[in-house]
């Protein structure tokens, strides 16, 4: 007999309970579905006829987790998930989860509430909930000490980490591990799965389970040391993060507090302090973020061209890393360089990338090679005539990159996407010399570009098409980068306002900071992954310095910035050198850098010589001239349709300039922590004392959501913010 249950459907089979989550894509906990399987699980408690109970999910994945979008609307807190979770506690039945996909957040702790749980081979386990500013708040970080121990809970817990069905099994936490073979479809999988849970409820429902009620075990204990020691281990790797914290001190209530009762009162008080606080709610406008970026108004995603071999110039670092992110993902790669000595030095980094993981036992050797397998190194840009899509990854000057697009567009064919890795360059520039300008688009990697998520895609009047825009985003996606789609103007989206920063941080050190105070201002106090000048020597000041010089910025010495000077004068690269910004006295063993006397002597010979009296700064002055300034020049990036909305500019930040995810990004912390009013009136504060700066005249975009008392997403919204993408 079968029945419809909202959310969940409910069927007897063999006197087995079977309900059967269905909320697709993901199953998420919605107030439907656990309406749903509160009212099925009672059915099957009050069915006689019924001896055990099975929890199964249709579509893509077991019970993904919470709905995010109710913890905001509120109904996250009617028919609440701990009461389904009170009444698994109290069952007079076995439940057995049977799990595919994934059981993460809610659905894992739905999980660890049944009696048993078994997986396929394909499964995977965890509370991620950290990820998201918060900690789970339906009993996990109180029963899964008391099943694992609070080391390993600890670890999960605190870091969010997803734990395959081979180490569950190990840990315990799945009783049995149901083999899939790798021909078996999805369908298949939840068939295999279903008719073995079934068979196996059969198997325990007259065995006592009482033993296996989590909230009834004793938790174990772990030692404060061991606490401490992952204490100071968080603070390095979630450095400025509320929610590890947190955690781990939930972790510690499951023995520390005098019932799995008071642990569950402890947790509930964390959850609520995190839920209420402005770190949960900018991770989560972070999450939604990297969903809105895929929303490309007016493009169709489905019009993507496949892409099959991918062609780069260039097997510099760029180069060598774009091919990476490619070759890692299953795409052949023909790389070329203009010379055999770079073409072997490139790929001979490439592969010491690759041999370190394969010595660490991270990369399997077999894969190693297949990946070597995917590489097709050439001179000849006649071997690129086949390629679907080239990245072009040379030197940022545009005669240079003019000049390899005529090659390319000579001998690629019709179809071939034209991409450039340019930063700062405007696309159309690029693209004045090729015959398919249709086809030209940026594709701005950021360094190491086989590490760092962000892929900023740069389309420009006439250029890139619809297809070709769709067609980049989905690439993003299958080398596991977040694709923000921008419009082409100087320095597009990310280093445009970064360079607003700097400029302000220049002028900075030569009225009285240095640069080890405005990054330890940047570094300690926003959290950003890195200062400012330390970036900087980390790039190579040369870099920055050539391309002011070949745009001919520096032909009047009063433009020359103490950057420019370094390099210019003294040779000071940056790491790369040993010396640039900092010192570097322990390279190779140690990159850190340390403040340099000589630096700081030569900025105060600067200042003295260009008349300038030095003084004092402050820590809220640095926060205010170098981050109000970039904030301000976002809102102008809005302004002209640079960027389709405010939150890309987030998921800029967060993933390809180490902006604190903690904060939600630069324009999310303006409106929800700084103030918008606040940030208005103190860019008219500076504009007024300096007015030749351009930069602290605030934009119109800013004051506009000032005098309408908005926030920046609810006037963006109501007033049907549209770029010119």
């Amino acid at each position: 007999k079968t029945s419809k249950q909202r959310m969940a459907s409910y069927e007897v089979v063999n006197n087995v309970a079977v309900i059967t989550c269905q909320n697709p894509p993901v199953n998420q906990l919605s107030f439907n579905l656990r309406k749903g399987l509160i009212t099925g699980l009672s059915q099957a408690l009050s069915d006689k006829n019924v001896i055990a109970i099975v929890i199964i999910a249709d579509g893509r994945t077991f019970i993904a987790g919470a709905d995010i979008k109710e913890f905001a609307n509120g109904m996250a807190f009617k028919m609440p998930l701990t009461d389904f979770i009170k009444q698994l506690d109290n069952s007079s039945k076995p439940v057995i989860a049977a799990i595919h996909g994934t059981a993460l957040g809610g659905g894992f702790e739905v999980a660890l509430c049944c009696h048993y749980r078994l997986g396929t081979s394909r499964c995977k386990v965890g509370l991620p909930e950290v990820l998201i500013g918060l900690l789970p708040g339906a009993g996990g970080t109180q029963r899964l000490p008391r099943l694992v121990g609070p080391m390993i809970a600890a670890d999960m817990i605190c870091t969010g980490k997803h734990v395959r069905a081979d180490v569950a099994l190990q840990r315990g936490i799945l009783d049995e591990v149901v083999p899939i073979q790798p021909n078996h479809g999805l369908s298949m999988e939840r068939l295999i799965l279903r008719a073995r849970a079934i068979r196996f409820a059969i198997e325990v429902a007259d065995k006592d389970f009482s033993g296996r009620v989590l909230s009834r075990r004793p938790a174990p204990v772990m030692d404060e040391f061991f606490y401490v020691q992952l204490g100071n281990m968080m603070k390095k790797s979630a450095r400025g993060f509320l929610a590890p914290k947190l955690c781990l001190e939930a972790v510690r209530a499951s023995h520390s507090t005098s019932s799995f009762e008071a642990g569950m009162k402890k947790e509930r008080e964390l959850f609520t302090k995190l839920a209420t606080g402005p770190q949960s709610r900018a991770q989560q406008h972070v999450f939604f973020a990297q969903r809105e970026i895929t929303k490309i108004p007016g493009i169709d995603a489905k019009a993507a061209l496949p892409i099959k071999t991918v062609g780069i110039i260039g097997c510099g670092t760029m180069g060598g890393g774009i091919l990476m992110c490619f070759v890692e993902r299953g795409f052949p790669v023909i790389v070329l360089e203009s010379q055999q000595r770079f073409l072997d030095k490139g790929l001979e980094v490439v592969k010491a990338n690759w041999m370190r993981q394969v010595k660490r036992g991270k990369l399997a050797k077999k894969r190693f090679e297949k990946y070597v397998s995917l590489i097709t190194p050439t001179l000849n840009y006649n071997d690129l005539s086949s390629v679907d899509i080239v990245i072009e990854a040379v030197f940022e000057k545009l005669s240079i990159k003019q000049e390899v697009f005529r090659k390319l567009d000579a001998v690629c064919k019709p179809s071939c996407i034209l991409a450039s890795n340019t930063s700062f360059i405007p696309i159309s520039k690029i693209a004045q010399v090729v015959s398919r300008p249709n086809k030209v688009i940026g594709c701005h990697f950021f360094a190491p570009a086989n590490k760092m998520q962000l892929l900023e895609n740069v389309r420009f009047d006439g250029g890139a098409d619809d297809v070709t825009c769709a067609t980049v985003q989905a690439v993003a996606k299958k080398i596991g980068k977040k694709g923000v789609l921008v419009r082409s103007c100087p320095g597009f989206v990310g280093n445009r306002m970064y360079a607003v920063e700097g400029r302000e941080a220049g002028i900075m050190l030569l009225e009285g900071a240095t640069p080890s105070q405005i990054d330890d201002v940047i570094y300690n106090d926003i959290g950003c992954a890195m200062g400012l000048f330390a970036v900087s020597d980390l790039s190579g000041i040369d870099i920055g310095y050539k391309s002011r010089k070949d745009n001919g910025l520096l032909n009047d010495p009063n433009n020359y910035t103490v950057g420019d000077v370094l390099v210019e004068k003294y040779g000071r690269l940056g790491l790369k050198v040993g010396k640039g910004f900092y010192d570097y006295p322990n390279l190779p063993r140690s990159r850190k850098g340390v403040p340099s006397k000589f630096v700081e002597e030569l900025i105060v010979k600067m200042s003295a010589e260009r008349g300038i009296t030095r003084r004092s700064f402050g820590k809220q002055e640095i926060i205010e001239r170098v981050f109000y300034p970039f904030i301000n020049e976002g809102f102008k990036i809005l302004e002209e349709g640079v960027a389709i909305r405010p939150s890309d500019i987030d998921v800029v930040f967060v993933f390809g300039y180490g902006f604190p995810a903690h904060k939600g990004g630069p324009m999310h912390w303006a409106e929800s922590q700084l103030g918008l009013k606040n940030v208005y009136q103190t860019l008219c504060k500076y504009h007024q004392q300096y007015p030749d700066r351009e930069w602290f005249k605030p934009s119109d975009l800013l004051r506009k959501c000032v005098e309408s008392k908005m926030t920046l997403s609810k006037y963006w919204r109501a007033n049907s913010g549209k770029s010119k993408l």
